[in-house]
């Protein structure tokens, strides 16, 4: 029996950026706001930092009233169902699926309030805000294999991003970069070891 920990964004769910629309919203560039966000993401990401203090942030920065949760006003991504059957067919043949996700408070409450109930096909839950750590740091795998009670040889990891799995690599984990299924041929190869 192995541990696979999936990543959320662009894995599970597809389409999750909202930073273009903010930037729009708040009368600037998505670079700008792009630059700007990454002096607060890992305190969101880390529950450190709620949204609504970015909020305030962006009204002083922007000099525009704030008076939507913009995380959640813009986030509508589409449920990746080839990658949840992959799950469910991991789990039918006793490994265990957990999600491992880089997230926050707004994000997350609309993940666990899809009508169709995305997170149920995961044996347990891993939000990086609950966490307090993020990805890539090494405490972020340390916390979940430990809790899980698996060894980083009995451990996969899928992600999109290169930073986290080149992190999790570090460790002995076994990591997939993942593309997407349309672009991506090599994620049939990596699970069909286990299916």
């Amino acid at each position: 029996m192995k541990l696979f920990i999936f990543d959320m964004g662009e894995v599970i769910l597809l389409d999750v950026k909202t930073l273009m629309q903010m930037a729009e919203y708040v009368g600037t560039t998505y670079r700008d706001i792009r630059t700007d966000y990454g002096y607060y993401d890992r305190a969101l990401m880390d529950g450190y930092m709620s949204p609504s203090d970015y909020y305030r942030h962006l009204e002083d920065k922007y000099q525009v009233a704030v008076e939507e949760d913009l995380f959640r006003k813009f986030f509508h991504p589409h449920i990746n169902n080839r990658m949840l059957d992959i799950v469910d067919r991991l789990r039918a043949k006793g490994h265990r699926c957990v999600v491992g996700s880089n997230t926050f408070k707004p994000h997350w409450d609309c993940i666990l309030a899809y009508p169709e109930k995305p997170l149920d096909h995961f044996d347990a839950l891993y939000a990086s805000h609950l966490m307090h750590m993020s990805k890539p740091e090494p405490a972020f795998w340390r916390m979940i294999c430990g809790a899980e009670g698996f060894s980083y040889a009995d451990t996969l990891f899928i992600d999109d991003r290169n930073e986290n799995i080149e992190a999790a690599a570090s460790l002995g984990i076994d990591t997939l970069l993942y593309y997407g299924d349309d672009r991506d041929e090599r994620a049939d190869a990596f699970f069909s070891r286990f299916l």
